[in-house]
């Protein structure tokens, strides 16, 4: 298990200013301190995921690169999680994202 504070990173100032109930107050610190944080973990959690060789064209040349194997699903589950959820976005930008009634009616189909 990955536990953030117990790895020294810039991430610990981040956490430190969420935690702070002066930097609470300043809402727009806040979200962005969560955004950022949505980031690093997603960094983090890709580490965990399967990779494939799969080649593709530079200008260059053609080069084999190590690519996530299946399609990545994110799912915002509480409204207040939204920037924490606004920083995985942005790390897996090609993930399918919704909310869980939308994930719903599609697993029903399935």
């Amino acid at each position: 298990m990955f536990i953030l504070s117990k790895h020294p990173s810039i991430a610990n100032q981040f956490l430190a200013e969420l935690r702070n109930i002066h930097t609470q107050k300043d809402r727009m610190r806040f979200r962005k301190n969560l955004e950022r944080l949505g980031e690093l973990l997603a960094y983090e959690i890709s580490k965990t995921l399967v990779f494939e060789s799969k080649e593709i064209e530079t200008p260059l040349e053609k080069t084999s690169m190590l690519l996530p194997k299946d399609q990545v699903v994110l799912v915002a589950v509480l409204r207040a999680a939204l920037p924490f959820f606004q920083g995985f976005l942005q790390v897996f930008d090609q993930a399918e994202s919704g909310c869980p009634p939308y994930f719903s009616r599609i697993f029903a189909s399935l």
